[in-house]
């Protein structure tokens, strides 16, 4: 038997389940929606492109969805946030949406000059988001959570990196807006906090 002073819970969509040992730290655990979601690589049209990671949120020209994206080895990589069917890590059907798909192969038209759009390549994966759409990154006793992530966060990764280890080893606290208990409904525009 292996015993340690300290775990970190980073399961995505298996969080829920891994945390029902640790009863007072699941109850402050806001509910996470695990979505199944279809990112796609379109094939560059030069190489090597030395893309980088990104976030385009819905404003200005853009009205769709929140789209991330990186290059990847096996080309530019993007997808939607959180727009993919609700589903269970066991039971998913691993089958791209044909609708996500589109979408996915019009914004690269139109956002992507530097790829071909129609050279789309889908899988699925299992996407998790809190409530609120804030992570979940905090310390109660030996177990330090950090959710509502799996899928999109690894633009994030050094700085998530770097807080779970401060909060680990005792030198930073966790941001209120990433704190057990803090997550909340989002607030529809015009509605009073």
């Amino acid at each position: 038997m292996v015993r340690f002073d300290q775990v970190v819970v980073a399961a995505g969509a298996w969080t829920t389940e891994l945390l029902a040992g640790a009863p007072a730290v699941q109850r402050e655990l806001p509910e996470l929606t695990t979505t199944q979601e279809q990112p796609a690589h379109f094939v560059p049209l030069e190489t090597p492109v030395g893309w980088t990671s990104f976030i385009h949120h819905p404003g200005a020209e853009y009205s769709g969805p929140g789209i991330c994206g990186l290059g990847s080895a096996d080309g530019i990589k993007i997808g939607e946030h959180g727009t993919g069917p609700r589903v269970e890590p066991a039971t998913r059907d691993y089958l791209p949406d044909p609708a996500g798909i589109a979408r996915l192969r019009t914004y690269a038209a139109r956002w992507l000059p530097g790829v071909d759009p129609a050279t789309t390549s889908a899988k699925t994966c299992l996407y998790t988001t809190t409530p609120d759409h804030n992570f979940v990154i905090n310390r109660r006793g030996p177990i330090t959570v950090a959710a509502g992530f799996s899928g999109h966060g690894f633009t994030f990764a050094p700085a998530i990196g770097e807080l779970i280890t401060g909060l680990m080893n005792g030198t930073t606290d966790a941001p209120e807006l990433f704190a057990l208990g803090s997550h909340r409904q989002p607030v529809a525009a015009g509605q009073a906090r």
